[in-house]
């Protein structure tokens, strides 16, 4: 019994984890990671809107 735990449990550190093929590298981390796409600027965004707020509020006194 206790030959047979011992090639069972040898055989499972042969199949290790069943990658096939040769082992590789992973590539340098600069190539990992994602390009940076960079996000509209929120302060241009607001200015505009306060912008177009002062407009509308104009046209009402106006009015």
């Amino acid at each position: 019994m206790r030959l047979f735990l011992l090639l069972l449990l040898g055989s499972l550190f042969i199949t290790a984890c069943g990658q096939t093929g040769p082992l590789y590298r992973a590539p340098a981390t600069e190539m990992n990671q994602p390009k940076k796409v960079e996000a509209p600027k929120a302060e241009s965004e607001a200015e505009e809107i306060k912008t177009e707020i002062r407009a509308i509020k104009a046209q009402k006194i106006q009015q």
